[in-house]
């Protein structure tokens, strides 16, 4: 499938404390807010919908398609004219997926979201230009035989081509189904939808102990009224929220990524390395992690030592790290709570502009952030995307490269507060207009000052120059 795809778009009613708002995901998306504002909620939701919908659902005519697939092995279907035709109904399976999946992204009972809404948008229009413009190539593995089932749409067409290679394949309508729907959202299954939390640091050291699988057979093997029905629905379960989840799983399959590479961004990977941590990550064949301290000149190598031993930094950045290092791949979703997490301000700068780089190699970035730091030095690099006679000199003296600028139009925000999810404006002129950090930060300043110089006065009244 191609990655051709236009912007997703959600809108969210009721989720925690969001009472409603929209989400557009650009190439850099920021979600700025107060603590519990619903941030991290809002991301997970979306995680879960882009990482996958509900399986086999019933869109129209589809059951038509398998029958003719049955009998003959061979149907086609115009897309557009089916989207034309049924846009209403295929739309509603969409937000009655996403719906349907709240219960298990947040791992709750799904009374919850009894009056919760998270619906993708994609209007009729934004649906024909997917169709149009992007390749639909799906091949089915069944055994031995690669194209069990094929369906093939070239780019610039409208008419799919559905072909039934194996002679005996159940569920023939699920599989065309999930296809035909992931296809219509650009969930392409070779794409990441990678999310890195902020209790990263806890899941770096405990990935192993947190293991869904693991822990359970372990509780179960201590117990002396062993439950086999018990333990399976314990394994097959989980206890975290899903993106939590997906990330203890990663982290227990290290050893198994270790042997890729990811060719494209491992020199983002290596801006980490050099600019942030000031050593190398080792994963070993046990997906034990460790840390090598960079030489210094002058003094013996530094021994390796195992992750817990490590600054707060290290721990932090070793899931980004690696994800660049191995498994990034243009087309990807990347999603960060709190990329500044135990990062010193000059720190969150530097990885803001390594996010910039790894967007501008066609990566959609998703962040939540508290910092100042992190939106000024994005507003330098959206500045700077102006191409005038003293830029050059202004990236040569502050050290910017080409590869790092933004334009205004790449770069969405959202502000979360009084549980509305507030779109922020984006300017090449200034950036975005994060007033949240400017009023605490004038706050702190008139606080300040206020208590200098009332205890300035207080104690040298004649030498005290006012304020103003």
């Amino acid at each position: 499938m191609s990655k051709k795809t236009v912007n997703p778009k959600f809108s969210i009613k009721n989720l925690g404390f969001i009472s409603e708002g929209e989400i557009e995901i650009k190439p850099l998306t920021i979600l700025c807010g107060q603590n519990n504002t619903g941030k991290t909620w809002a991301m997970y939701g979306m995680y879960g919908c882009l990482e996958r919908l509900p399986a086999n659902p019933p869109l129209p005519k589809i059951s038509e398609v398998a029958a003719g697939l049955s009998e003959t092995g061979e149907v086609s279907l115009d897309m557009a004219q089916w989207v034309d035709e049924h846009y209403k109904k295929i739309l509603e399976l969409i937000h009655r997926g996403g719906k349907n999946r709240l219960a298990r992204i947040f791992n709750v009972d799904k009374s919850i979201f009894e009056n919760t809404s998270l619906d993708w948008q994609i209007s009729k229009a934004d649906m024909m230009q997917s169709i149009r413009a992007n390749t639909f190539d799906f091949r089915l593995e069944v055994g031995k035989q690669v194209d069990a089932l094929r369906i093939l749409k070239p780019q610039g067409t409208t008419v799919a081509q559905f072909t039934l290679l194996a002679e005996k394949l159940p569920d023939v309508k699920r599989h065309v189904a999930d296809a035909i729907f992931r296809f219509l959202l650009g969930q392409d299954d070779k794409r990441n939808i990678f999310l890195v939390p902020a209790e990263r640091n806890g899941l770096h050291l405990f990935f192993r102990e947190l293991s869904n699988r693991r822990s359970a057979l372990l509780h179960h093997a201590g117990r002396d009224d062993f439950d086999l029905s018990k333990l399976i629905n314990d394994v097959l379960g989980s206890r975290y929220a899903e993106p939590i989840a997906d990330y203890i799983d990663w982290l227990n399959e290290l050893r198994t990524y270790r042997k890729q590479k990811s060719d494209i961004f491992r020199g983002r990977a290596d801006s980490i390395r050099k600019s942030l941590i000031g050593g190398k990550y080792d994963v070993n064949s046990e997906g034990d992690i460790a840390f090598t301290p960079g030489k210094k000149r002058g003094a013996p190598q530094a021994p390796k030592f195992p992750l817990h031993l490590a600054s707060s930094t290290i721990k932090s950045m070793f899931g980004l790290w690696f994800y660049l290092e191995h498994q990034a791949k243009a087309g990807d979703i990347l999603m960060i709570d709190e990329p500044e997490l135990n990062l010193h301000p000059g720190a969150q700068r530097r990885i803001a502009r390594i996010l910039a780089a790894v967007v501008n190699q066609v990566i959609n970035v998703v962040v939540s952030t508290h910092s100042d730091y992190f939106i000024r030095e994005i507003n330098s690099l959206i500045m700077l995307s102006r191409d005038t006679k003293v830029r050059d000199g202004l990236m040569k003296k502050h050290g910017y490269t080409k590869d790092e600028l933004l334009s205004s139009d790449m770069v969405g925000a959202y502000m979360f507060e009084g549980g509305q999810i507030v779109p922020m404006d984006v300017t090449v002129d200034e950036g975005i207009g994060a007033n949240t950090f400017d009023d605490v930060i004038n706050d702190l300043n008139e606080t300040s000052d206020s208590i200098y110089y009332a205890y300035a006065a207080e104690l040298a009244p004649d030498e005290v120059v006012s304020a103003n």
